[in-house]
């Protein structure tokens, strides 16, 4: 009773804190103001958009938050997992897509849940929230541990995962991400319910990202009215209405490289861990009708504390 009563609480304790209101956040991005009206068109940031895209995809990527050992075939465990990422919230693409209001740190939230199957292979799935947004992610992994289990020696796990993620929520946005990982760590034991684990990682974040078609001018009837810079105004007779509509496409794939290091606690049936990962700028070029876009994203890191149950 006392085991279902916490793992009852617990989970109470993660949708608890979930954030649910419907009003908009300063995190609700709005991509029109990355394109600018002209009298013959519309002016589009792809370089922006592609870096916009980046340090988002790389906020709601799921976080490993686990070394290399696998949890066992009759494994279970589940986590909520509080992360402070840093973006460039000061550059001109944050700036413009959050009306002014973007800062350098993004609080996120992480429920997750792992399923140990056949030895050396686990499963988990979860999702991810950004704090004052309506912007959500559902993701998931898949993990094995190739080489595991020697907590005796002085010999390290290692495993490979690979992770997906989907991101929902955000009326703009198209955005998915995929990571394959590697993963070593070493098992201490101390006493026979009380472990520490400390583990060293490298990620590659891919990520695919491209809008849904935006309006560059909201407040103009595309049917009656022209525009000139940021002003409606109506055309003269039989004169073209130049478009107004437009699209960021897919330039190709974003890649971020987040090593990381983290350390793993169990008492008994309670988890707790701590994550760092550090994520150089990106520097990957995409093309855009022929045109080179670069991902001018900033360095971001990610601290990452979690809480859970291990079964």
């Amino acid at each position: 009773m006392h085991r279902r009563f916490t793992f009852g609480s617990f989970l109470a304790l993660g949708l608890g804190l979930w954030p649910t209101a419907a009003h908009a956040g300063k995190y609700d991005l709005d991509l029109t103001s990355l394109g600018r009206a002209t009298a013959t068109g519309v002016d589009q940031d792809d370089a922006a958009f592609r870096s916009l895209s980046s340090e988002l995809g790389t906020v709601i990527a799921p976080k490993p938050m686990d070394p290399a050992d696998s949890l066992g075939l009759s494994g279970f465990a589940i986590s909520t997992d509080f992360t402070i990422n840093t973006i460039g919230g000061q550059r001109s693409y944050w700036q413009s897509a959050s009306d002014g209001e973007a800062q350098n740190v993004v609080p996120t939230v992480q429920v997750m849940g792992r399923k140990g199957l056949y030895p050396g292979i686990e499963v988990g799935g979860g999702a991810s929230h950004v704090f004052d947004s309506r912007m959500w992610a559902l993701g998931g992994y898949a993990k094995v541990a190739f080489h595991e289990g020697f907590h005796h020696l002085p010999i390290p796990s290692i495993a490979l995962r690979v992770s997906a993620s989907r991101l929902l929520g955000a009326k703009d946005f198209n955005l998915t991400s995929v990571a394959p990982a590697i993963t070593v760590s070493h098992l201490f034991g101390l006493g026979k319910t009380f472990n520490l684990t400390p583990y060293i990682g490298y990620e590659a974040l891919i990520i695919f990202s491209r809008s849904s078609v935006l309006d560059a001018t909201p407040n103009c009837d595309e049917f009656q009215d022209a525009y000139n810079e940021d002003n409606c105004v109506t055309p003269a007779p039989g004169a073209p209405i130049p478009p107004s509509e437009f699209v960021f496409r897919n330039a190709g794939a974003i890649v971020r490289h987040r090593p990381h290091l983290g350390l793993r606690m169990i008492f008994s049936v309670i988890r707790l861990g701590f994550e760092a990962m550090f994520v150089p700028g990106g520097k990957t070029t995409g093309s855009v009708a022929g045109t080179d876009v670069r991902d001018g994203s900033a360095f971001q890191q990610q601290y990452t504390f979690s809480v859970g149950l291990d079964f």
